[in-house]
């Protein structure tokens, strides 16, 4: 055994203090010679990164801008929606007092237009003034019908709410006005009466051509607006453009939004007067998600020329320079670096015939000394390993099991028995003696495990800790592992568990209909009161449990669940006690007195029928109830 390092040595046909230098000789030739090159390549894509870089900081200020500009809006949307008299005027369809109410808001605000629908679509009053008026000069009509053809004041008026936004919603549409055609941003909200009802709806809404126009300000960059389905240049703040140049394709659309989906940012060169800009393109959103078109942000690119800097003798001088450095320090660093490391090939080797008693110098501050005390630390944590390694099984969560992996490297001893108040579930399977009566054994056993693998995944969600399996069984306990915590909690955690539990058997007997398989029933006991944990066993082999009469009360509960029809879950009378103020959170349904099996004394036990939150998210949710 003790010739084996000996012979790995002389195996050695390439010396480490070689692979070492040999490597570092070859990088100063690369360097060398690739200096050059690599320096005016980064020159040459400095500027152009930058440049990106501006370009995509221009899209989200201009995004931000859209977000503010929608804010803006909003405000005076509520502030018409909320004005006293207003909703009644709807209701009655007295235009006139309308007018009066909101032409004095529309002006205050400077807003382009405001109109109040009808349930049926058709504005009672129209607030709005021309894209070049003076400020002030607004004009009012009543009566326009195409306001009920909008898809979004469709949805205004049906009172839909989309998650996330409410009742708000978003559109871009164009408006015939003495002018000509004008897109017009608008967001529009409901107008409700008392009683809640959806009496009409409010549009306030900004001429496109001066939204780009501010949204241009803000990013510090051109900004056109593009419609959604055409690709038409909408409004623009370059000048003098061409909206037949500028106008997208339908590749162009879908390839800028999916990129921009992705968080990259296409960009397109552009012509406006003759002077060429390049043009990122990003979704034109507002109300968190609602695509109204696209937007593109362009800035004016300008290289500057550059030119070549060919500094070659120089470099190959430097290179030979740092070659020589390279083998003359490399070969004195790796010879020192060496010697510790075939002191410690010599250990490894005899550390893998199982010899953990080894050890190797760690003398020195460096990192060799530093790897050598590591690979001492290495060893003797191995031998601890041997004995924690049963101490807590597989059935823990890796959360739990890191904690624990803490509290052994911080020399806590958990081997050490510990009293303290806990929370035990045992939960047992019913309808599997009939399942291995009627199928073949191995339809058993994936049952079993499809069983397990749900519970014991949420039991490990909820704070607890698996103790065994056994059979259709399985026993957990709460507010002991990965530290102690009130009973309150762990009552509070092992209930919540105990009702996921049982959803989750409800979910897995539709699946298993599905499939023609008969339904399950599982019955869960919770009970909560004073325990002793700690690992027993044998020296070589330990396994960390709680023992006491709250882990048998839990199993008599959980004998108790047969007489209630389908599955169930009981709790103890001290684990409803613990539940205190947190009672509300579940629907009681029948209190009773319970005879334990083997013993002379009984127990009140109470029967959770539902709750009306959950204590943790549900996987694959994203929220927490």
């Amino acid at each position: 055994m003790n010739a084996s390092p000996s012979l790995n040595r002389s195996r050695v046909r390439f010396s480490l203090r070689w692979k070492i230098t040999l490597p570092f000789m070859l990088l100063a030739l690369v360097l060398g010679l690739g200096a050059t090159y690599v320096l005016n390549r980064l020159l040459s894509e400095n500027e152009e990164t930058r440049f990106l870089r501006q370009l995509a900081d221009g899209g989200q200020q201009a995004a931000d801008a859209v977000v503010r500009a929608e804010a803006d809006l909003l405000e005076v949307l509520r502030l018409v929606a909320n004005t006293e008299g207003v909703a009644a005027s709807v209701a009655s369809g007295n235009a006139e007092d309308l007018r009066m109410r909101v032409l004095p808001l529309v002006v205050n605000s400077d807003l382009d237009v405001v109109t109040v629908l009808d349930a049926q679509g058709t504005s009672l009053v129209t607030v709005r003034r021309s894209p070049h008026a003076a400020p002030g000069d607004y004009y009012a009509l009543r009566g326009e019908a195409f306001y009920a053809g909008w898809p979004f004041v469709l949805r205004i008026l049906q009172g839909v709410q989309d998650e996330g936004v409410g009742d708000k919603h978003v559109g871009l549409h164009s408006l015939i006005l003495d002018e000509g055609e004008v897109s017009v941003f608008f967001v529009g909200g409901p107008i409700r009466d008392s009683s809640g009802q959806v009496v009409g709806a409010v549009l306030a809404g900004g001429y496109l051509p001066g939204l780009v126009g501010s949204l241009s300000l803000d990013a510090g960059a051109n900004v056109t607006i593009y419609d959604l389905a055409t690709g038409q240049l909408l409004a623009s703040s370059l000048e003098s453009v061409d909206p037949a140049q500028l106008m997208l394709t339908p590749d162009q659309i879908s390839n800028g939004l999916s990129a921009a989906e992705q968080g990259q940012s296409p960009v397109r060169a552009v012509d406006a007067a003759g002077v060429t800009y390049e043009e990122v393109l990003t979704p034109f959103t507002a109300r968190g998600e609602t695509q109204l078109g696209v937007m593109g942000v362009s800035l004016l690119w300008a290289p500057l020329e550059r030119s070549a800097k060919d500094n070659l003798l120089m470099v190959i001088q430097i290179s030979a320079l740092a070659l020589a450095l390279v083998v003359l320090v490399g070969l004195a660093i790796s010879s020192s670096i060496t010697r510790p490391l075939v002191e410690m090939a010599d250990a490894s080797a005899l550390v893998a015939t199982g010899n953990l008693t080894t050890h190797v110098s760690d003398r020195g501050g460096d990192e060799i000394g530093m790897l050598a005390r590591t690979f001492n630390y290495m060893i003797d944590g191995l031998r601890e390993g041997l004995v924690y390694r049963d101490l807590v099984g597989l059935t823990v969560t890796p959360e739990v099991r890191d904690q624990l992996h803490k509290r052994l490297v911080e020399g806590e001893a958990l081997q050490d028995g510990q009293a303290g108040k806990a929370t035990v579930l045992v939960a047992g399977l019913r309808g599997l003696p009939n399942l291995v009566d009627e199928t073949n054994p191995g339809l058993a056993m994936t049952t079993l495990n499809e069983y397990f693998s749900g519970v014991v995944s949420i039991i490990g969600q909820h704070g607890g800790m698996v103790n065994t399996f056994d059979g259709d069984s399985i026993v957990a306990f709460f507010g002991i592992l990965p530290r102690p915590v009130p009973p309150q909690v762990s009552a509070l955690q092992a209930t919540h568990a105990g009702m996921e539990m049982l959803e989750f058997i409800s979910g897995l007997n539709r699946d298993r209909a599905s499939r023609g398989q008969p339904a399950l029933e599982m019955g869960v006991g919770v009970s909560t009161g004073p325990v002793i944990a700690g690992s027993i066993g044998s020296k070589d082999r330990l396994h960390y449990t709680v023992i006491g009469d709250t882990v048998n009360m839990a199993q008599r509960i959980q004998e108790a669940t047969l007489e209630i029809q389908g599955s169930g879950l009981l709790i103890s009378g001290d684990t409803h006690r613990y539940l205190a103020g947190s009672q509300r959170q579940f629907e009681f349904g029948r209190r009773g007195i319970v005879q334990l099996r083997g013993q002379a004394r009984q127990a009140t036990v109470h029967e959770v029928q539902g709750r009306l939150i959950r204590l943790v998210e549900r996987p694959g949710t994203g929220r927490e109830d």
